[in-house]
């Protein structure tokens, strides 16, 4: 399998929405791997309100799940739409940026440079370690957080 767009997921939301509106009744679908970061079921409720059903994504951006779903029947509010890719990129920098304040900063980063700077080899020695280990946890953070596609 492949990992999927943002884009991709709401398309196969969209076609299995329309497939299930085609059917004379909606069937419960359990949830089914669409890619190796999303799931996708069909729920049939008899709510409230009425009946109806809701095809509903279930996306692993690794740092947070993202649930995209669109629904046939008068509850609106099992209505889930993907954010905007905007938003979800301001929310995956401000998770970053949270990440490498508490765990390898830009302080810990100048740190390591004015080490580096030093005319003393032992303290270059021991900067120039030191920004690789920072370097390498940004990194590690980064993989950890993701940005969407």
């Amino acid at each position: 399998m492949n990992t999927l767009t943002i884009l991709e997921i709401g398309a196969a939301v969209d076609a299995a929405f329309e497939t299930t509106l085609a059917q004379s009744s909606a069937q419960r679908v359990l949830p089914q791997q669409i890619g190796d970061n999303a799931t996708l079921r069909t729920d049939v409720y008899a709510g409230p309100k009425g009946t109806g059903f809701v095809v509903v994504a279930t996306v692993d951006l690794k740092w947070r799940k993202l649930v995209i779903s669109k629904q046939h029947g008068l509850e609106t509010w099992r209505d889930r739409p993907a954010p905007e890719m905007s938003q979800l990129i301001t929310e995956c920098q401000r998770a970053r940026a949270a990440r490498y304040e508490a765990e390898a900063s830009v302080y810990d980063l100048a740190d390591a440079e004015t080490k580096v700077a030093s005319t003393d080899s032992a303290v270059q020695a021991e900067g120039a370690a030191q920004k690789v280990a920072v370097l390498a946890k940004r990194l590690e953070i980064k993989a950890a957080i993701p940005k969407p596609q």
